[in-house]
């Protein structure tokens, strides 16, 4: 797989001065970890729409259900303004070949959860998305979005990164067509990965593709995808990647002797409890699967994730 990843990104996070004030927000972990393994996309949704540096800062107002942007002061509308920009710009997002976004949080136009949007009533400011923030997760839904402030939770970043590449492999297979083949192939080779994330999840998945055949490809496609990145989206427990992790160690039992399955069990054991990293077992289970070769083992992405995914992973 190319080791090409693009993660789009507001701009101010990674140290360019576009914010209200013309200051930046640089985030340590985006700008001295994640920059070194990906091709950041910056972009500063205020500034690509023609508002300048310093400017105005913006509210979102609550106006009859209807969200407008408007300035802080001036009571400026510059709703249509985003709004234009934003249209224009978000359909040729697919050419950039994205395969995540990282936005600022609390932000009146990159917030993702925790934006507030005031009331034109008197009532408290409730929290909900950014302007583009919200237009960005409508048009591209199954786009991995994370906020930098919950990327510094490590279960949060390891969830993001998985994304991350399910998605950029995703559309390496778009690429080749879709055939239901090539869907096959493609679960079979995440089976373990999504498995760790939900066992319902997994299940679903293995039962939609076992009703598939090719008069129903395109709907089988549409409804795959949601499924797979909603499951993506929960989380990886320990507790759940231990039960793929046993479940893995039971390609073995005819082969491992006594001494074996008790380093085995006890470096998985020590991984549940929170004594080592996942990568522990994770690699002896990858000498197992080698020297006794099974290749359902030693497809799974799960078990060998690419070099830039699992450099990413020691990083979590």
């Amino acid at each position: 797989m190319s080791e090409n990843v693009k993660i789009g990104v507001s701009a101010c996070l990674i140290g360019e001065k576009v914010r209200w004030n013309g200051m930046h927000e640089r985030d340590r972990y985006l700008s001295e970890i994640l920059a070194k393994h990906v091709e950041f996309i910056p972009l500063c949704p205020e500034i690509a729409c023609g508002m300048g540096i310093p400017r105005e800062q913006l509210r979102q107002t609550d106006c009859a259900e209807n969200i407008r942007l408007i300035g802080y002061e001036s009571g400026d509308d510059l709703t249509q303004k985003m709004t234009d920009w934003a249209d224009r710009v978000l359909p040729g997002l697919e050419k950039e070949d994205l395969n995540g976004f990282v936005l600022k949080p609390r932000s009146p136009s990159c917030g993702m959860r925790h934006a507030k949007i005031y009331s034109t009533t008197g009532k408290p400011p409730r929290l909900g998305s950014g302007f583009f923030a919200r237009k960005l997760m409508t048009y591209a839904s199954l786009l991995p979005i994370e906020t930098s402030d919950r990327l510094q939770n490590p279960i949060v970043r390891e969830n993001f990164i998985r994304r991350v590449f399910v998605y950029k492999r995703w559309n390496q297979m778009l690429s080749k067509g879709k055939s239901i083949g090539n869907l096959v192939d493609f679960h079979t080779r995440h089976k373990m990965l999504i498995r760790a994330h939900d066992l319902r999840g997994y299940k679903e998945l293995g039962s939609l593709l076992g009703q598939a055949n090719q008069s129903n490809t395109d709907t089988t496609f549409n409804n795959y995808a949601t499924l797979l990145f909603k499951t993506m989206t929960l989380k990886a427990t320990a507790k759940k990647n231990s039960d793929v992790l046993f479940h893995a160690m039971g390609f073995f039992k005819k082969q491992l002797d006594l001494g074996d399955k008790q380093e085995l069990q006890t470096a998985i054991t020590a991984y549940q409890n929170g004594m080592i990293p996942l990568l522990i077992p994770v690699t002896l289970l990858n000498h197992y699967a080698r020297k006794y070769q099974k290749p359902y083992l030693t497809q799974q992405y799960y078990l060998n994730p690419s070099p830039t995914e699992l450099q990413l992973l020691n990083h979590v």
